[in-house]
C-alpha cells in the first residue's frame, strides 16, 4: 500500500496541513472579522442546541421519563434544538463560507446581513420564554407558533438571504469563472440555491397566506425545506474537498470531475420553480413531487465523492487519516452514507426518520467542526492549532454513529418519533436496549459538541496570550467538560419539574395494557393517536371549520398515508375551502387506494364541478350512483345534480362553454354534498 507520510510531519510541524483556503484566510484579512461575526452566531447556535438536546436526550431515556411532567416543554426543547442546531448554525456556517468565497471588501450590506441574523436569533430565544408559545412540530421547520418567534425566524432568513445576495455579487464581479476552485464554484452553487429556497418561501407565503393552523406550517415549509438540503448537500461535498486536499496532500481528484458532481448535486435545485408551477402548494401531488425530488437528487453526487474520499483515505494509509481532520473527515463520509442508507428504509413516521438524518445532519456537523478548527489559524498564531485534540471529532462522530444505528433499531420496532418515552407504552427488552443505546451516543455527541465549542473558545482566547504562559498552563478542558454537562443536566432536571401549562390533561392513555410485542406495542400507539385525530377531524366538519379539520388530517396521513377515509375527509375539508383542484387529488388518490370507497366519487363530481368539468362530473356522479345502495340517503341529490349537469350541457352553445355554464349554476347547486356526513371510522 502507497503511504503519504508529509501530510502527517506538516501536521505535527506547523499545526496544519496547507489548505486550498489558504490564500483567502491570510490574502484577505479585513474580510475575517466579518467571517467571524458568522462563525460566532454560527457557534453560538451550536451551543445553545447542544443545551436543549440534554433535554431531549433525557427525554428520550426510559430512567428518566419523570421529564414527561413538563407539559410543552419537550416541544418548545425539541423546536429549538432543529432550529438552532440545523437551520441557524449550519446557514451561518454556510455565511461564513460563502463571505472566504466571494472576497473583496466587508461592506455595509454584508454586515447588515450579519446583524439581521443575528438579532433574528436573539428573538427566536426570546420567544421560548413566552408561555404563550406553542410548539408547532412541522418537518423540516419546526416553530414556535409565537409572533415573537416567527419574527425572529422572518429576520434571521433575511439575514441569510442578503448575505448570499451580497456575495453572490461580490463573487461574479472578482472572479474568473473558469478558473474557479471547485469549493468556491460549490459555494456559489449554495448561494444560488439558497435564494431559490427563500423565494419559494416568500411565494407559498403569498399563495397561502400567514399560517393559522399547525398543518399550514409544514405546508408553507415544504418546499423551502427540501431545497435546503440541497445547500447543505453541496457546501458539505466543498468542504469534504477542501479537508480531503488538506489530509491528503494532493488533489482529490481531477477538477473537471469535481465541478461535474457539484453541478450535478445542484441541478435538481432548478426543478423547484417547475414544481411550483406546475402543481398547488397545498395539494398531495407537491408533497410527493417534492419528496421524489431529495430521494432521488439529493445524494448520488454526494455519495459517489464520499466513495472517492473512502478510496483515497484507504490508499493514503492510517498515518493520514487517523490526523484530526482526517478523522474528521473519515466519520463525515461515513455518517452521510450511512444516513442516505437508512433513509432508504424509512416506511412510516417512526424514528427511522430521525436516525436518517442525525445520519446526514451529522456529517455536515462534523466537516464544518473540522474546517472550523482550520479557521481557527487565520484568526491567532499557527500554532494555536498544533494542541487541537484528536478526540474530540472522534467522541462526536462515533456518538452519533451510535444515536443513529440505535434510532434506526427502535425505529424498526416500530417506535415514533416526536414522542416522549411514556408516550411510546413500550416495557420489553428490544426497546429498553435500543432506547438505552439512544442515550448512550446522544451523550457521546452531545459531549464532543460541548467540546467543540469549549476548544474553539479556548484556541480563540489562547491566541491573544504568548505561547510560554500557555504552556505552563493546566489544561482545564476535562473539568470544563463535565461542569457544562452537569450545569446542562441541572438545567433540563429544573425545567423537567417545571409545572406543566396544562395540568388538567388527560394521561389515562399512558397506562394501556401492554403486549408480548413491541412492534406492535408501538403500533398501538399510532393507532390511537390516528384515531383520536380522525375524530377530532370528523368533529371539525361537521362545524365547517374546514382549516383545522385540514390540519388534523394532515397528520393522520403522516401516520397512516394508505388510509383512504382520511384521504377523502382531506378532500371535503379543500371542498370547504373551495380548493377544487387539490380535493380532486385526495379523491383520486383514496380511489386509487380503495376502488370501492362510494363517497369518494361523490366528493371527486363536485370538486370537477368545481373546476367547470361537468362531463368528468357526471362520469364520477354515475359512479356514486352505480356503487351505491339502493338506501342511501344522498342517491335524490346525485340524481338531481345529474339533471342539472345534463340541462346544462344541453344548453351550452358550442364548445368551450361548459364553464360558463357551470358558473351560471346558483352556488348552492354547485356543492350539493359539502354538507354530507364524511366517513366516521378510521
Amino acid at each position: 500500500m502507497t503511504t503519504h507520510p508529509a501530510p502527517d510531519s506538516r501536521w505535527r510541524d506547523t499545526g496544519r496541513a496547507r489548505s486550498p483556503m489558504d490564500g483567502v484566510l491570510h490574502a484577505q484579512p479585513p474580510l475575517r472579522r466579518l467571517a467571524a461575526g458568522w462563525l460566532l452566531l454560527a457557534l453560538s447556535a451550536l451551543a445553545l442546541s447542544t443545551v436543549f438536546a440534554v433535554l431531549l436526550v433525557l427525554a428520550r431515556t426510559p430512567a428518566s421519563s419523570v421529564l414527561a411532567s413538563a407539559g410543552d416543554l419537550f416541544g418548545r426543547a425539541l423546536v429549538l434544538h432543529v432550529s438552532l442546531a440545523v437551520v441557524v448554525w449550519f446557514l451561518c456556517a454556510a455565511a461564513a463560507i460563502w463571505t472566504l468565497a466571494a472576497g473583496g471588501a466587508a461592506g455595509a450590506w454584508r454586515w447588515a446581513a450579519l446583524v439581521l441574523a443575528a438579532l433574528g436569533v436573539l428573538a427566536m430565544l426570546v420567544a421560548v420564554l413566552q408561555d404563550a408559545s406553542v410548539p408547532v412540530l412541522a418537518n423540516y421547520l419546526p416553530v414556535l407558533d409565537s409572533v415573537v418567534f416567527l419574527a425572529g425566524l422572518s429576520l434571521f432568513l433575511a439575514g441569510i438571504a442578503l448575505c448570499a445576495v451580497a456575495c453572490g455579487s461580490a463573487l461574479i464581479r472578482q472572479v474568473a469563472w473558469r478558473q474557479l476552485e471547485p469549493w468556491r464554484l460549490g459555494a456559489a452553487l449554495s448561494m444560488l440555491a439558497a435564494l431559490i429556497a427563500v423565494a419559494a418561501l416568500v411565494v407559498s407565503l403569498a399563495l397561502l397566506g400567514l399560517p393559522r393552523q399547525a398543518g399550514a406550517f409544514e405546508i408553507l415549509a415544504w418546499g423551502p425545506g427540501h431545497v435546503l438540503q440541497f445547500v447543505h448537500v453541496v457546501l458539505l461535498m466543498s468542504v469534504w474537498i477542501v479537508l480531503g486536499e488538506q489530509v491528503l496532500g494532493q488533489a482529490l481528484a481531477p477538477r473537471d470531475w469535481l465541478t461535474a458532481l457539484l453541478l450535478l448535486a445542484a441541478a435538481p435545485v432548478l426543478l423547484a420553480p417547475v414544481i411550483y408551477l406546475s402543481v398547488p402548494i397545498d395539494g398531495s401531488e407537491f408533497r410527493r413531487w417534492f419528496t421524489a425530488l431529495m430521494v432521488w437528487g439529493a445524494w448520488p453526487a454526494g455519495a459517489l465523492l464520499a466513495m472517492r474520499l473512502l478510496q483515497q483515505l484507504k490508499r493514503a494509509g492510517r498515518t493520514v487519516w487517523a490526523t484530526p481532520p482526517g478523522v474528521a473527515l473519515l466519520l463525515s463520509v461515513l455518517l452521510f452514507l450511512l444516513g442516505c442508507g437508512l433513509g432508504a428504509l424509512i416506511r412510516n413516521d417512526s424514528t427511522m426518520v430521525p436516525a436518517h438524518y442525525h445520519g446526514t445532519v451529522g456529517a455536515v456537523t462534523l466537516a464544518y467542526m473540522a474546517l472550523g478548527y482550520q479557521l481557527l489559524a487565520a484568526f491567532g498564531p499557527a500554532h494555536t492549532a498544533a494542541t487541537l485534540p484528536r478526540w474530540q471529532p472522534l467522541l462526536y462522530g462515533s456518538g452519533l454513529l451510535v444515536l443513529a444505528l440505535a434510532l434506526a433499531w427502535s425505529g424498526s420496532l416500530g417506535v415514533p418519533r416526536k414522542t416522549l418515552h411514556v408516550d411510546v407504552l413500550v416495557r420489553y427488552p428490544s426497546y429498553f436496549a435500543a432506547m438505552a443505546l439512544v442515550a448512550l451516543g446522544g451523550l457521546m455527541a452531545l459531549a464532543g459538541a460541548g467540546m467543540f465549542v469549549i476548544n474553539v473558545v479556548q484556541r480563540l482566547r489562547d491566541g491573544r496570550r504568548a505561547a510560554p504562559a500557555r504552556a505552563r498552563r493546566r489544561d482545564v478542558r476535562w473539568p470544563a467538560v463535565g461542569l457544562t454537562l452537569g450545569l446542562t443536566g441541572a438545567l433540563g432536571a429544573l425545567l423537567a419539574y417545571w409545572p406543566s401549562e396544562r395540568p388538567g390533561d388527560d394521561v389515562a392513555a399512558r397506562h394501556a395494557d401492554p403486549r408480548r410485542d413491541a412492534s406492535l406495542h408501538a403500533a398501538q400507539m399510532r393507532s390511537q393517536e390516528v384515531e383520536q385525530r380522525f375524530s377530532r377531524a370528523v368533529q371539525l366538519l361537521g362545524l365547517k371549520q374546514f382549516e383545522a379539520a385540514g390540519s388534523e388530517l394532515h397528520r393522520v396521513l403522516e401516520l397512516a398515508p394508505q388510509m383512504p377515509e382520511a384521504h377523502v375527509n382531506m378532500g371535503f375539508a379543500m371542498l370547504g375551502l373551495q380548493r377544487y383542484a387539490v380535493a380532486r387529488d385526495f379523491f383520486g388518490v383514496a380511489i386509487d387506494l380503495k376502488r370501492t370507497q362510494i363517497n369518494a366519487y361523490f366528493g371527486l363530481a363536485v370538486a370537477l364541478e368545481g373546476l367547470h368539468d361537468l362531463p368528468g362530473a357526471l362520469g364520477a356522479m354515475r359512479s356514486y350512483i352505480h356503487l351505491s345502495a339502493a338506501q342511501d340517503s344522498h342517491l335524490p341529490k346525485a340524481h338531481a345534480a345529474i339533471g342539472r349537469w345534463e340541462a346544462a350541457l344541453k344548453r351550452q352553445p358550442g364548445p368551450g362553454a361548459t364553464d360558463q355554464q357551470a358558473m351560471a349554476l346558483p352556488s348552492s347547486e354547485r356543492n350539493p354534498m359539502v354538507e354530507a356526513s364524511p366517513v366516521r371510522t378510521p
